[in-house]
């Protein structure tokens, strides 16, 4: 979403996702919420991301396929020490969720490299418009999971101990976090709790991941929800 709105609007990507940052921050410090002892950006993980996702491969759980890497998640279905989908195993074959998970910019492209509806993009080839680094599978960029699992585990390790986030959330995103880390770290267990919350409504719209309250903050938006 940052890649499609930043070409709408013309700017670079880094540029906005600041804007939003610095925005959210301000917010957070409104609210009496303390700062984080490390702030990790993805554009600033890249290395690490490459060698996370390789570890994946090495280990027997991904591929690549036309310039792209994707989780295997049958592969991971059969080893004995793993399942898919541990958060909400209902939803491991909703390929509404699957897709949306993806992204907009990549969902027909992932449909004819996977080898099933169920693997996800780890690393997504060059495409014109978007940001690009080098891999060894070619130019691309991280897929939206796998730059989680590489900078929570570059500050706290193979395994930690809540993880929070929205609702939203659960699945696909970090039920293909798990994944990863399990599939990276060859371990059973990665995280011990998650925290899930709800989403601040106001006149009806959920401030959520969607941005459906685009360009509005908490301090913006107090006099509405009051």
């Amino acid at each position: 979403k940052i890649i499609i709105r930043s070409n709408e609007r013309e700017m670079p990507f880094a540029e906005l996702a600041r804007f939003f940052e610095k925005d959210f921050m301000e917010d957070m410090e409104a609210l009496g919420v303390r700062s984080p002892d490390a702030i990790t950006r993805v554009s600033e993980y890249i290395p690490e991301v490459v060698g996370f996702v390789q570890r994946i491969i090495d280990n027997g759980f991904a591929y690549e396929s036309n310039g792209s890497v994707y989780f295997d998640v049958n592969r991971f279905n059969e080893d004995e020490k793993h399942f898919y989908a541990k958060l909400v195993p209902g939803a491991a074959g909703d390929t509404d969720l699957l897709e949306d998970g993806e992204g907009k910019l990549t969902v027909s492209q992932c449909r004819q490299d996977k080898r099933s509806n169920l693997d996800f993009a780890l690393w997504k080839k060059a495409k014109d418009g978007e940001p690009s680094w080098d891999s060894p599978w070619g130019k691309g960029r991280p897929g939206w999971h796998i730059e989680c699992s590489a900078m929570s585990s570059d500050v706290f390790g193979d395994r930690f101990d809540i993880h929070s986030g929205g609702i939203d959330l659960r699945f696909p995103h970090h039920d293909n976090e798990i994944a990863q880390n399990e599939a990276h770290f060859h371990n059973e267990q990665s995280i011990d709790y998650f925290l899930h919350f709800g989403h601040l409504n106001i006149h009806g719209t959920s401030a959520n991941r969607e941005g459906k309250l685009e360009g509005q903050s908490v301090r913006s938006g107090s006099q509405a929800a009051s």
